[in-house]
């Protein structure tokens, strides 16, 4: 902290009166002087740190960190992270810890001083947690709802709030709305909202402060993107000619380049530029890693693959040879199953169609025997054979039928001996074959020639 408080400048942060005149006059170049966005910088951290500051006075945000980064371990991490897991779980703890003893002592008048301090440190807590761009906006959206569906706010009291609400309203609705569930959990869990929120007559102070420096820190923040686009269009043109079209590597980029902006630190006395180059060639490099195989492979896999291939050629140049995969696994520290996994999911995906450039090639699917799925022709003489040899027992009498059905299994029981059906009908033998000859002429006199076609 204080390498931090060395380099930080000693300029007064801009205000958003001469906010408007830092940008350069020349929007021809490239990218604008870095001392313009070293001002926007610094202007933007004062409103993001006054954000915070605000928001931490309320125990529901405490709430809110808690569901949301306590369960993340599903999160997709192949993203550099600003902060360590390590420091992430020691900040998690104690905004858990001091947020416990406020809640359990809220409404006691016997320990008053103690609920005061506990919420006091919580605050401070929540105040060095390194909050993203979506938990301050969807911390926001949780106090503007609580306090619409308070029914205890009068349109047209304040402009700030009703453009707002309005806002929130004409906006489209999030099909998985965190701010559903979240007060869902309240309701479950039966939490006291007063507790949460702040009694009514103090979030009405509050609430016009923290949504005019929201939309000031929204404002600075969209400014210092805007400013750095041609840097995005600088980079995206060096990646030209492959994967991606141009547009989609110019919005890779612009996420990069918000990921920049969300975590620049104007003290540490790097240029913007520098900083921001960073993240928008890693947002471009990881699309075209995502869009160049069939099967998409994490960031985090594709750098250890690189790292096996790299040490392969490593020992090939020793040994001159093909290294085992036991080898292989002993050379960078790894076991035998990660090596062979790694080695199996870094092979090309293969296309079993043809090039549509190539009508005449053999594709693999040539090659393959189908023996899944039925053929349609199979399916279709299937069918048709059924329905013929129905129509044709429907021309026999009752006995002629139950001989057929019963000495070939037609009705889907055992295949019976002329004995057998005789025994049954109380007939001989003989008789049962003279009905079973007699069934067959008929058939083959009037379907016949239908039914050979199935021979």
């Amino acid at each position: 902290m204080a390498y931090l408080t060395e380099r930080a400048t000693t300029k007064e942060p801009i205000t958003s009166t001469n906010l408007a005149t830092a940008t350069p006059a020349n929007e021809g170049a490239c990218v604008v002087a870095e001392h313009t966005n070293t001002e926007i910088s610094r202007f933007l951290k004062t409103k993001k740190t006054e954000l915070i500051g605000l928001l931490s006075q309320f125990p529901a945000t405490a709430l809110w960190i808690l569901l949301t980064h306590q369960q993340s371990d599903t999160a997709d991490t192949s993203d550099d992270e600003a902060v360590l897991k390590s420091d992430l779980a020691n900040a998690l703890n104690e905004i858990k810890k001091y947020y416990a003893i406020s809640e359990a002592t809220f409404n006691e008048a016997s320990v008053a001083e103690q609920h005061s301090q506990a919420k006091q440190q919580l605050a401070e807590a929540l105040q060095e947690f390194p909050y993203s761009f979506d938990d301050l906006k969807n911390m926001v959206e949780v106090l503007l709802h609580h306090f619409q569906n308070s029914n205890s706010y009068s349109k047209g009291s304040n402009k700030l709030i009703d453009k707002r609400l309005f806002d929130k309203e004409k906006s489209p609705k999030r099909k998985h709305n965190p701010l559903v569930y979240f007060f869902d959990y309240i309701a479950l869990e039966d939490l006291n909202q007063s507790f949460l929120f702040l009694p009514m007559d103090a979030l009405m102070a509050l609430l016009p402060e923290l949504l005019e420096t929201e939309a000031t820190w929204l404002k600075t923040r969209q400014k210092l993107a805007s400013a750095n686009v041609k840097l995005v269009l600088f980079i995206a043109n060096q990646y030209k000619a492959s994967f991606l079209d141009f547009d989609d590597l110019v919005q890779e980029g612009q996420s990069g380049l918000l990921k920049a902006v969300d975590r620049f630190d104007h003290r540490l006395g790097f240029q913007f530029s520098t900083y921001a180059g960073y993240w928008i060639r890693q947002a471009i490099s990881r699309s075209l890693s995502r869009s160049e195989r069939v099967v998409r492979i994490p960031c985090g896999q594709v750098a250890t693959i690189n790292k096996v291939y790299r040490a392969k050629e490593e020992l090939i140049g020793k040994t001159g040879k093909d290294p085992s995969t036991k080898q292989l696994a002993e050379h960078i520290d790894m076991s035998y199953d990660e090596v062979s996994n790694l080695l199996s999911i870094s092979q090309t995906a293969m296309s079993l169609e043809a090039d549509e450039d190539e009508e005449n090639a053999f594709a693999p699917i040539d090659y393959l025997e189908q023996q899944i799925f039925t053929h349609a022709f199979k399916s279709i003489a299937k069918n048709n054979l059924e329905q013929l040899l129905g129509d044709a027992l429907n021309t026999l009498t009752a006995r002629e039928a139950k001989v057929i059905y019963s000495h070939f299994g037609l009705s889907g029981d055992k295949e019976m001996t002329l004995q057998e059906i005789g025994t049954e009908l109380n007939l001989t033998r003989e008789r049962i074959r003279q009905i079973q000859v007699t069934a067959l002429s008929k058939i083959k006199q009037n379907f016949g020639e239908q039914l050979v076609c199935f021979l």
